[in-house]
């Protein structure tokens, strides 16, 4: 099912719903169902779970199942229902009487306050039971994670015994996901008991009779309202100031006036339209009433910022290697770039042979190849370590490079565009070409941890014997959860030993990373190599140092490896100390010397998958049928399509100039010196509705 990921669900006695990726698998998050709104839609096989503080849509393969759930659920719900009903029947007599006595509310109008109190006990029994039962299910969760983290972390002692090395890199991966299980669970854990807390106050406060005043109706509209509700013809919508898996202690203190009742189930016919439903996964709200009037009309949602959740967008199968091997001998090309030596190549065109089948677009995309240093990041509270795993992010960009040489990518039409949606790394991409001459690209980037953006300048000159690959302007970081706002730039690439000897890719220069919030810095350098002869690769090759300063301009923190290998802090500054930050993944590509030198993830960014499948704009790089023909190894029929394409824009920019036409990007805006992204192509692609005037650009 496209957009969906399957999970494995388990529903205990207390009505605790969790989920994980597998059978037995560790716990990934629970809702409670007895307090929440269940709607059902049986044309759909769609149940929708909301508590309030998070909403669960689940999908059920078959009809058998959706019945099966259904039962369940409603069963479960019942037979907590009466019992609440029976232990309310011995004490609502006692806390009819106290309230009464508490209140100036004449007796005529006890019938329905009795209603309205009793429904309000019987809810604040089972909400504290709820959270109890849930905050027990959270702590055993917690208990196994520990036991998992012990265990690791006897088996590491171990192979420190041993000096098994080898081992250090798995055991060090599986204890660091450990670590942040722990992290959430204690968080979760110390919610919950809030919670707890904070109903038993609420409702001690309101026993004691120093909440009667607001029971008081001063009119018959509040009273009408207050009737209906203790009848249960509605349910008042429980305030939640952002979609987590815990509510902020503040939420707990609400008027009298604000409670909500017994939870609802909702059958609904499935006719609504399902993109309507799909917006409350993506937004947070919170509901403000006007104190003065209970009509629920005259509740204002008010959106808070968006946390982007790809949770709902299934994971699909990628392809583990190119259609065809390398066929194209890059060399060949050398005849013509000789004849423009110190030009920039992107200006001139090239064989087909001289490229790689990826485009500028796509490579802005690679960048992101190990974006989860972001959301570790964006986890963190000392905003040195944040800045030190965005230097070292910006580094790791350039680990694939060893593995290729001598090719360039495809250079993009002017308005192409490139999308990915990666729900396995958590954040989606759209690219474009703003600008022909010079070639510049626009690229933001978004997942539940951070925000990154670029508009680059990106030229290559010929030397000699070197190639240069540079890309002038600014990167842009944020990080979900702070005030951070980080920029760097990147430093030359060279390709040296093109025409004789053996060829290597080099990365050499500084760049600074800044944190323009805080004003803290890092200065990264990328060391040329040393050692080896006049036709052979350096000996001692690919070293990096970023040293990290404070807002006083102090040396504080430094980071030392390799770019294409791991890097690590320095422990104090201390050389002989290390803790490894990141470690370079292999290709993950049988014979990827034969595939362009592509790594998995690099493999992956021109495949169409479900996810893709009938979704794009014509102008997607994917359905680029001279970069399709090359990757499929037809080097002759691939050439003929880019002269064509070529000739074919130039004829239409021709038509542009003479009827006095700007061609503009569409999806990006200028901001200064910058492009950014204006925000629509993503709900666009939403409706499907994309632009009529757009004309074919191949």
């Amino acid at each position: 099912m496209q957009g969906w990921a399957k999970r494995w669900f388990h529903l205990s006695h207390h009505g605790i719903l969790s989920y994980s990726a597998s059978q037995g698998g560790v716990t990934r998050g629970s809702i409670q169902i007895l307090v929440s709104t269940i709607s059902y839609k049986p044309n759909l096989r769609q149940i929708n779970i909301d508590s309030g503080t998070m909403l669960y849509q689940l999908k059920t393969l078959t009809e058998a199942d959706f019945n099966y759930w259904q039962t369940v659920l409603t069963n479960i719900r019942r037979k907590h229902n009466n019992e609440d009903s029976a232990a309310n029947d011995m004490l609502s007599p006692i806390a009819l009487h106290d309230d009464i006595r508490n209140s100036s509310l004449s007796v005529h109008n006890s019938s329905s306050i009795g209603k309205r109190l009793s429904s309000s006990s019987r809810y604040d029994q089972r909400k504290i039971r709820a959270e109890i039962e849930q905050g027990l299910d959270t702590a055993c969760s917690h208990q196994e994670t520990v036991s998992s983290v012990a265990n690791t972390i006897e088996s590491l002692k171990q192979v420190l015994i041993n000096n098994d090395l080898k081992s250090i890199q798995g055991l060090m991966e599986k204890l660091e996901q450990q670590r942040l299980l722990m992290i959430t669970g204690a968080k979760d854990q110390v919610s919950q008991w809030r919670n707890v807390q904070s109903y038993f106050n609420t409702l001690s406060h309101r026993r004691s009779g120093s909440l009667s005043p607001n029971i008081i109706a001063s009119d018959a509209n509040q009273q009408a309202a207050a009737v209906a509700s203790a009848q249960g013809d509605d349910m008042i919508p429980e305030d939640n100031s952002e979609l987590t898996f815990h509510r902020p202690e503040s939420d707990y203190s609400s008027r009298y006036s604000e409670q909500f009742f017994d939870a609802e189930d909702i059958l609904l016919s499935g006719e609504e339209d399902d993109d309507d439903e799909a917006d409350i996964v993506d937004q947070t709200s919170s509901m403000t009433c006007d104190d003065d009037s209970s009509d629920e009309n005259n509740c204002e949602t008010q959106s808070n910022e968006e946390v982007l959740d790809l949770t709902s967008v299934a994971n699909c199968v990628r392809r583990t290697r190119l259609p065809s091997p390398a066929v194209a001998d890059a060399g060949s090309a050398l005849s013509v770039i000789r004849k423009n030596v110190g030009k920039d190549l992107s200006t001139i065109a090239m064989p087909i042979s001289m490229n790689e089948p990826l485009n500028m677009l796509q490579k802005a995309c690679e960048e992101l190849e190990y974006c989860e240093l972001l959301e570790k990041a964006s986890q963190l509270e000392d905003s040195l370590e944040r800045l030190m795993y965005v230097v070292v992010f910006s580094i790791s960009s350039y680990a694939s490079s060893q593995y290729r040489t001598g090719r360039k990518p495809f250079n993009p039409m002017m308005t192409e565009t490139y999308e990915n949606i990666r729900p396995d790394k958590g954040f989606r991409f759209i690219s474009e070409k703003v600008s022909h001459n010079p070639l510049i690209i626009a690229a933001h980037a978004e997942s539940r941890g951070f925000k990154y953006w670029q508009s680059t300048y990106i030229k290559s000159k010929f030397w000699g014997k070197s190639m240069e690959f540079m890309t002038d302007g600014t990167f842009h970081v944020t990080l979900t959860g702070h005030d951070d706002h980080y920029t760097f730039f990147k430093p030359s690439s060279w390709m040296k030993n093109m025409i004789a000897g053996e060829k290597y890719l080099e990365h050499s220069g500084e760049c600074k990373v800044q944190n323009l919030t805080t004003g803290e810095y890092a200065v990264i350098t990328f060391k040329e190599g040393t050692g080896g002869g006049l036709f052979s690769a350096p000996t001692k090759r690919n070293d990096v140092i970023a040293t990290l300063y404070n807002s006083q301009g102090q040396k504080v923190r430094r980071v030392v490896g390799k770019w294409s290998e791991a890097l690590a802090e320095e422990v104090g500054m201390d050389k002989s100390k290390l803790s490894v930050l990141w470690t370079a993944r292999s290709p993950g590509i049988p014979d990827h010397e034969k595939y362009f030198g592509f790594t998995k993830f690099a493999t992956e960014l021109n495949e169409i998958t479900e996810i893709e499948e009938g979704k794009l704009p014509i102008t997607d790089t994917r359905l680029r049928p001279d970069q399709l023909l090359y990757e499929k190894g037809l080097i002759d029929k691939a050439d003929n399509e880019k002269l064509r394409m070529e000739q074919k824009q130039r004829e239409r920019r021709k038509e542009f100039e003479a009827s006095g036409k700007e061609w503009n990007p569409r999806w990006f805006t200028k901001e200064g010196n910058e492009w950014v992204y204006a925000g629509q192509y993503w709900p666009t692609r939403e409706t499907g509705q994309w632009p009529k005037d757009q004309f074919p650009l191949w």
